[in-house]
């Protein structure tokens, strides 16, 4: 029985229609609206020491990152580690509203009635999970998990500002605002990137680490990404935050590489360190700290409904 949770802008549309189109399956669900930042997470995490075993992200990327962190986050680490794909742990279903990059990443139905008979069917997708280590508040290491993208700069700027109440046909004009607020907010540093095969010194404007193709408000950033791999897919943009704008069509559509000014890489483990601070995002959630930071992956840790 699937426990749907969703976020504010779920409670005045699209909760009403799954559950509706659930129940034409026979299916009663219960659910729970997150009003607050940590409600989600602290809804789930409730649920699953109840028994619960099929959580279900309603709405946009906060509400399916705070389930994602009470299904494998930092407290439950080292059993993902030792025991990474357990038959019978918690399912995450999916229902993203035209809202949420990781359902685009899975091409996961947003209308609710073709959701529905996803949530119902029997397919069951085991994906990595990075893991991200970073500088967080008073210089203390800060362990996160992402299951879609890790993101600094200019990415983590225009993600974590990505509006949670427009209609998809005004989606353009939320990507537009939160692209012009994060050029006022950012700019390039000196850095050093260090894969597990090479380091590259370069001066950077942003930095994905991603487990998954979208991010950045549905925009194909990481086309070669493959959430089952055991890499991520790393994409950083050289130069100016004003070069990175300049390509927003081309990234919203997966055409920015090859290109001069983006380097891609494929790699198990990511460090990075910049002479200035760079602003953090996971599954564009914004957190506080900066670099140094590295990023790994956890094979397997995350079954989803697809």
């Amino acid at each position: 029985m699937p426990l749907l949770i969703g976020d504010n802008a779920a409670s005045s549309s699209g909760m009403t229609e799954l559950r509706r189109a659930l129940a034409g399956y026979g299916i009663a669900a219960n659910s729970a609206i997150a009003h607050t930042v940590g409600q989600a997470r602290r809804t789930a995490l409730a649920a699953l020491a109840d028994g619960a075993r099929f959580l279900v992200a309603v709405g946009g990327d906060r509400v399916a990152h705070e389930l994602v962190e009470a299904i494998a986050g930092p407290e439950a680490l080292e059993r993902a580690a030792a025991d990474p794909a357990p038959s019978d742990g918690p399912v995450l279903g999916l229902v993203g509203l035209g809202r949420q990059d990781l359902a685009a990443t899975f091409g996961l139905p947003d209308d609710p009635h073709e959701a529905a008979r996803h949530l119902l069917g029997g397919n069951v997708f085991s994906a990595d999970l990075g893991r991200a280590r970073w500088r967080g508040e008073g210089d203390e290491e800060t362990i996160g998990v992402f299951a879609n993208a890790a993101e600094l700069g200019y990415p983590a700027e225009v993600s974590s500002r990505q509006p949670a109440r427009l209609p998809v046909r005004l989606a353009r004009a939320g990507r537009l605002a939160s692209a012009l607020i994060a050029l006022r907010r950012t700019r390039s540093t000196p850095a050093r990137l260090t894969l597990a095969h090479a380091s590259v010194d370069l001066r950077l404007s942003g930095l994905i680490v991603a487990n998954g193709q979208f991010s950045m408000g549905r925009s194909k950033v990481a086309p070669r990404a493959l959430p089952d791999d055991g890499r991520l897919n790393v994409i950083a943009f050289e130069g100016e935050p004003l070069g990175v704008y300049a390509k927003s069509g081309r990234i919203y559509f997966g055409d920015h590489v090859p290109d001069p000014t983006v380097r891609e890489y494929q790699s198990p483990t990511v460090e990075i360190d910049s002479a200035e601070p760079l602003a953090v995002a996971l599954d564009g959630v914004p957190y506080p700290g900066g670099p140094p930071a590295s990023f790994d992956v956890l094979r397997d840790a995350l079954r989803i409904k697809v």
